[in-house]
């Protein structure tokens, strides 16, 4: 894992990267999620269900996780992973963490903790085996 300080708030800080998943037949599909670094070797995150990101994540585990480059295309976070669909991860209504750090995003939508749960209800962790970043 990558301890930089600054890698490590970055992740901590921004609340949207683009996870990329790579389908059964070598597809790749990156689309922007919600996250939460959990711990020092694991993010999460939740998802619709049935979607090509579950099914993706089902034939090949293998994801990227990356945040938005500066303007210049410098300050490049990419975390490297394998995916895995973990019912042991609490529900968003039963998340407080998550809850916490999306509350002013799901205000914006109007969107409820419960709205959401039953939106995206897929609850997936990425163990984290490498991160770039400086």
């Amino acid at each position: 894992m990558n301890n930089k300080p600054h890698t490590r708030a970055r992740l901590a800080a921004d609340t949207v990267a683009w996870l990329t998943t790579v389908s059964a037949a070598g597809v790749p599909s990156t689309a922007p999620v919600w996250y939460m670094v959990d711990g020092e070797d694991s993010i999460i995150l939740y998802s619709r269900d049935p979607s090509v990101r579950v099914r993706n994540i089902a034939a090949n585990p293998n994801v990227s996780l990356a945040l938005n480059s500066d303007p210049h295309g410098a300050d490049i976070v990419v975390v490297n992973g394998t995916a895995t669909i973990d019912p042991s991860i609490p529900s968003v209504v039963d998340n407080e963490a998550y809850l916490e750090r999306y509350q002013a995003r799901l205000a914006f939508h109007k969107w409820t903790p419960q709205w959401f749960a039953e939106n995206y209800p897929a609850p997936i962790r990425i163990t984290i085996t490498s991160i770039r970043g400086k």
